[in-house]
Parts: C-alpha cells; structure tokens; sequence
C-alpha cells in the first residue's frame, strides 16, 4: 500500500491535482510555499529531459524542503492518520499519478543520495 511505503521513506514534496504535499515517514502536511511548489515543476522537467545534474540539484532542494517543513515533536499516528485520509480521499488518476512520482523519488534517492 502507497500510505505505508511513503511512511517509511524520507519526506519529499509531491503535486497532487492543484496542490503540494509533503509526504514521508514524519510529515503529510500541504506546502502554499512557492519557492518549494516551483521547484517541484523545474524537477519534473529536468528529470523529464534527462538532465541528470539539474535533477540532482532539484532533487535535493525538494529533501531539503521537506527536511525544513517538520514540525517538532513528531506526532507519528497523526502523519499517518492524515496521509491515510489524503491518500484515501484521491481519486484513481490522482492515486496514479502520486504513485508514479513517489516511484521516481523512489529511483532518485537511490540514485543521489551516495552523492
């Protein structure tokens, strides 16, 4: 199930319809930041054309974000609760397309979190 596997990896900005999430192991919380929301489009375009070190960077900006955004202290069933109710309130396109990008942050992290 998407919920449990975006509770246990690091947090990352996602777009879903209009609207920016921050999902991950310690925060589901929405982001009006536009800063962070227009990083997510200039990832998804330089990862779109293959521009590995421009990805790289966007990719890391987006954890960083994400890493800012916690609140403190952590409150691990309210994450959970709400990205439940979020995840179970998507529609089938939206559910799709948060699944394709958690797969590409999935590949990602992999990918530049060695660098």
């Amino acid at each position: 199930m998407l919920t449990e596997q975006l509770l246990k990896s690091p947090g990352f900005l996602y777009q879903i319809g209009p609207a920016f999430y921050y999902l991950g192991k310690w925060i589901c919380r929405e982001c009006t930041e536009l800063d962070a929301t227009d990083c997510v489009a200039m990832y998804q375009m330089c990862r779109g054309g293959h521009e590995e070190p421009d990805t790289a960077m966007y990719f890391s900006k987006l954890r960083a974000y994400s890493d800012f955004a916690l609140e403190v202290p952590c409150n691990p069933a309210k994450t959970k609760a709400d990205m439940t109710a979020l995840i179970d309130s998507l529609s089938e396109s939206a559910l799709a397309s948060l699944t394709a990008q958690f797969q590409h942050f999935q590949e990602d992290y992999r990918k530049y979190s060695a660098l």
